[in-house]
């Protein structure tokens, strides 16, 4: 009996010594996934503001042992044996973070090479060579059709190039889904995202025909106003140049950007100049990649956000929109490793779009642009297209993906045809040459998506606290503070349930725009 006591506590002290050897690996991981997050950030920040060379190859070979089978194994059994809730949590998202980088390493120096030929490349146009990423800025400004073709279909060559990596790419990424346990890429990126892509899918579709109407009379309308077009003569070259809205840029100048930025936050009680831990870099570098971004390189104390302004709204639009992902990770407090960097982005990109829309707002616009009655009315129009052209594009992008993830061969039609449809563009041979770069990894568009509805619910729920002016209460900005300082913490589900909604719906959204048109007298039907 004395024996048989002994062989039990002998046990019990190894059950314990393997659970906290286990713990010990598992706290490793964090630590090695941290420095590899912040090493990998600091890269890419490089790359995007100065050019630099991209080598994220090298990070993943220095951390090759972080991202291994028997680690997302590891994870699993105690995420699996885990009872506290939020140390579930905690352990899914470093369990999914782990599967996805199990892959991404894999790609890495493929997507080195295409970042590192992004940034070299020079595109002959007319027999001037101009930086391919600064062809976008080109288009974007040029207001004649044809040499906005030109310029368009001068690419084609090196998409041509680059499509021959990215295939390799989404190939690998199909082989290694199967290999960790999936049916499918899609079934793998339905785990990751939380969401089952198919049920969303008819969500998409009744966005896209429940705007159908408005769209294509705001697009008529804009296409005669703004190009001197109509819809047999728009093609994809033609969108920078449609949703330019040039006759605003007197109201958006650069040199008040980022001086208006940080007006609009101060009357939420946020001085945007006492926050040393976010940084703006708005320079202009020929090398430096035009989209603006943000990068959380240590959250909460190291925020950067970078942007090459072109000038008028649409920089007003980026950098408000990127302030947003920045005032939510410089304002983050949860302790939590995995709740600061890991997680879905569906929340932060809402926090990004509520920031993006004070645009949209007519009390706001009265107070930082002084437009008159009548021009205020005519952008409130231009931004409500805007907004439904973007939401409708990325719609088609995800009933695309829903197709090209299949592994369907006709992917390069199939994505043309669905952007067409969707935009309202007549579509030509240079379009098809997109079909892979402008695909986001991993779903991200659905993120987007989500974003874009659960925004319009967030804001409909400040307006009902604060008022049509919330914007200018510290109290919500105290509000939403106290979201922010969860970080990554919440899924877009558990938010729009915290704030007072069953589910994310595209509801708000579509209410909002009846209210922005019914003031113009368009208003769009369900």
């Amino acid at each position: 009996m004395k024996n048989l006591k002994i062989i039990c506590l002998i046990l019990i002290s190894l059950l314990f010594f393997s659970c906290s050897m286990k713990n010990k690996q598992i706290e490793l991981i964090r630590q090695d996934a941290d420095q590899l997050i912040k090493a990998q950030s600091e890269m890419g920040y490089a790359n995007w503001t100065q050019g630099a060379f991209s080598n994220q190859d090298s990070l993943y070979k220095a951390y090759e042992h972080l991202f291994t089978k028997e680690n997302i194994q590891l994870v699993k059994q105690a995420e699996e044996k885990e009872k506290d809730p939020q140390k579930k949590k905690a352990l899914t998202y470093l369990r999914l973070y782990l599967l996805s980088e199990y892959i991404s390493k894999q790609t890495a120096a493929l997507y080195d090479q295409t970042e590192n030929m992004q940034s070299q490349a020079k595109i002959k146009v007319e027999g001037k060579e101009i930086p391919f990423r600064q062809i976008a800025v080109l288009i974007s400004n040029e207001k004649d059709q044809n040499k906005r073709r030109k310029l368009f279909v001068s690419q084609d060559s090196f998409l041509d190039s680059l499509n021959v990596i990215y295939k390799q790419i989404e190939d690998f990424y199909h082989s290694q889904a199967q290999e960790l346990g999936y049916n499918s890429y899609n079934a793998f990126a339905q785990d990751l995202k939380s969401i089952d892509l198919e049920n969303f899918k008819p969500v998409v579709q009744d966005f896209l025909v429940k705007t159908q109407i408005i769209y294509e009379t705001l697009l008529t309308e804009f296409l005669q106003k703004n190009l001197k077009l109509n819809r047999n003569y728009f093609y994809r070259f033609d969108v920078p140049a449609l949703l330019r809205q040039g006759e605003f840029d007197k109201y958006f100048p650069k040199e008040k950007l980022v001086e208006t930025v940080k007006a609009t936050y101060l009357d939420l009680g946020i001085d945007m100049d006492k926050q040393p831990n976010l940084k703006i870099d708005s320079e202009e570098r020929e090398k430096k990649n035009p989209r603006a971004v943000c990068f959380a390189i240590d959250v909460p104390a190291d925020v950067r956000l970078s942007i090459k302004p072109i000038g008028g709204v649409q920089d007003y639009a980026a950098l408000f929109h990127e302030s947003g992902h920045g005032e939510h990770f410089a304002n983050t407090t949860e302790k939590i490793w995995e709740f600061k960097y890991l997680g879905n982005n569906t929340v932060t990109e809402a926090y990004a779009f509520l920031s993006e829309y004070f645009l949209s707002d007519k009390d706001w616009l009265s107070k930082h642009t002084q437009m008159s009655e009548t021009d205020l009315k005519e952008f409130l129009k231009a931004q409500v297209f805007s907004r439904l052209l973007l939401v409708r594009r990325y719609c088609a992008k995800f009933l695309y993906e829903l197709e090209l993830h299949s592994q369907n061969p006709k992917s390069e039609k199939i994505y043309a045809d669905y952007l067409s449809q969707a935009m309202g563009f007549k579509r030509t041979a240079s379009d098809e040459k997109r079909y892979l770069y402008d695909v986001d990894a991993n779903y991200y568009v659905v993120d987007y998506l989500r974003a874009w509805f659960l925004e319009a619910q967030l804001k409909s729920k400040l307006k009902e606290k604060f008022g049509e002016s919330w914007f200018e209460k510290k109290e919500a900005g105290a509000y939403l503070k106290a979201l922010w300082e969860n970080g990554n913490k919440f899924t877009g589900e558990e938010l729009v349930q915290q704030i007072g909604y069953p589910t994310i719906s595209s509801d708000a959204l579509i209410n909002e725009i009846n209210q922005l048109l019914s003031s113009v007298q368009l208003v769009a039907k369900d």
